[in-house]
């Protein structure tokens, strides 16, 4: 689990790059150098990565629906859809 200022640094980083901090962290993941650590990861960490974007993601949206932000449905949809783009792009990914 990270520490508060493992997560400040991190954010910093993603907003360096002008990037969401799940961006950030998939963007991380998939330029890691090849016979890196990351490729030996059990599965059960890869999960727990997964699960933690996830949360992030719902934490996030209920976020912006308490502050009462309108419109935060067709938002996240296109969101969604610039991100599948993007993915469907990456040939990291096949």
């Amino acid at each position: 689990m990270a520490t508060d200022a493992e997560w400040a640094r991190i954010g910093e980083d993603a907003r360096a790059a002008g990037l969401t901090i799940s961006d950030y962290i998939n963007r991380s993941l998939e330029t890691a150098p090849a016979g890196s650590a990351e490729d030996d990861l059990p599965r059960s960490v890869l999960r727990r990565l997964a699960q933690a974007v996830l949360v992030l993601e719902r934490l996030e949206w209920l976020r912006l629906e308490q502050l009462g932000v309108e419109e935060a449905g067709v938002l996240r949809r296109r969101l969604l859809a610039e991100a599948d783009t993007w993915l469907d792009a990456e040939t990291v990914l096949e």
